[in-house]
């Protein structure tokens, strides 16, 4: 009887023995394969953020001779509006606007047809890193915002509501600060700023002419083709 006990004892450690040699924990071989997999996922993507588009602000300037100021200002503000853009500032002899960043090439395309180019400036700043971090700032305030919150439902003498409540208003001061650079930035990429400046050619006054017509006569004198 003890030696049937014993055989069948044998038995069973032998089945427990190969069913555990033949799957060797695959399940937490699996698992940290996955972790592996996330933690490269996670830094692959930390190493693509930087080559992501870049957050670039515009800004053109342009410089023209017109022979009619008027009727130059009133042409370039009609294509302010054909480009979607609006204006931000106007004078006698230039016009500062806005102009939507796909459309700035177009616009300062037209706007070269009006008069002789004296001088054209063009320039990218890029904000990716400022806006990013400003994203990232506001982010963390929320959730401070958001901890003061429930602090403040569980307080219960007034100096600590009054605490809690001044913290909450530097807080959400911060946060309305942040987000209005955040959407001047956004702006400031989306739009363009583009200014052009315009001047008429200087005309000759009645003794100007004379000068001018005595200026060919002595050229004509000593000077022929």
């Amino acid at each position: 009887m003890k030696k049937n006990i014993f055989i069948s004892c044998f038995v069973c450690i032998l089945v427990l023995f190969f069913s555990c040699a033949s799957n060797p924990a695959p399940a937490y071989h699996s698992q940290s394969e996955l972790s592996d997999l996330r933690v490269s996922e996670t830094a692959s993507r930390s190493m693509d953020a930087p080559n992501e588009d870049r957050m670039i602000a515009y800004t053109a300037s342009l410089e023209l001779t017109v022979k009619d100021k008027e009727e130059t200002s009133k042409k370039i503000n009609e294509q302010v509006k054909n480009n979607n853009g609006f204006i931000v500032r106007e004078t006698e002899n230039s016009i500062v606007a806005r102009i939507p960043s796909a459309n700035m090439d177009d616009y300062l395309k037209f706007a070269k047809t009006l008069g002789k180019v004296e001088r054209e400036t063009r320039t990218g700043t890029d904000i990716t890193d400022q806006y990013m971090d400003n994203v990232l700032r506001m982010d963390n305030l929320k959730n401070v915002r958001n901890r003061y919150l429930t602090l403040l439902n569980q307080a219960n003498s007034i100096s600590d509501i009054l605490a809690i409540e001044k913290e909450l208003e530097r807080v959400n001061l911060e946060i309305e600060r942040l987000e209005g650079r955040i959407q001047y930035a956004q702006q400031s990429v989306a739009y363009s700023n583009v200014t052009i400046r315009f001047r008429e050619k200087s005309r000759p006054g009645p003794v100007g002419w004379v000068f001018y017509g005595l200026y060919h006569g002595v050229k004509w004198l000593f000077v022929w083709d």
